[in-house]
């Protein structure tokens, strides 16, 4: 049998080619689809704005004493676009899920109502959440529709 005299190419000669390659692919693909308004930073001035304005068109528990201002925030450091209204519908839901603990042997529709509203809020939408967070809330709702307050118990002493 003859011996091929061609010069044979090392296979992995070529991986760092291809490396990079597939990095710049996923550097132009983490770009791609993504809009502006998601991207953009802003001032405290201009978040809090968001935060009371968010604060103002929520649904509340009756009871619940609002903030008047962004409070625990670097005055002077940048904010993404979004964060204050992320922040206030995150007070939502803690006062939404102490309310149902609250209420839950006496009147639990009432927050659980409140509580599915969460999914078609922005800061429940996959620009900003990831699915964990959203199937953990979806599966505190679950066990407090079948009367079981652990979910939430557990959410209120983690936060």
């Amino acid at each position: 049998m003859k011996r091929s005299t061609s010069k044979q190419t090392a296979p992995n000669r070529h991986y760092p080619h291809i490396i990079f390659g597939l990095c710049v692919f996923m550097m132009i693909a983490g770009c791609s689809g993504s809009d502006s308004e998601a991207r953009s930073f802003t001032d405290f001035e201009h978040i809090e704005a968001e935060y009371l304005e968010t604060i103002d068109s929520l649904d509340w528990p009756e009871g619940v004493v609002l903030p008047e201002r962004l409070e625990g925030e670097d005055t002077g450091a940048s904010f993404q676009t979004g964060y204050g209204n992320t922040l206030a519908s995150n007070l939502w839901e803690s006062c939404w899920i102490k309310e149902w603990l609250d209420t839950y042997e006496t009147d639990p529709e009432r927050a659980e109502q409140a509580l599915e509203k969460a999914f078609d809020m922005p800061y429940m939408g996959e620009d900003r959440c990831d699915d964990a967070t959203r199937n953990y809330l979806r599966e505190n709702i679950e066990k407090a529709k079948a009367g079981d307050p652990s979910g939430f118990e557990e959410s209120v002493k983690a936060n």
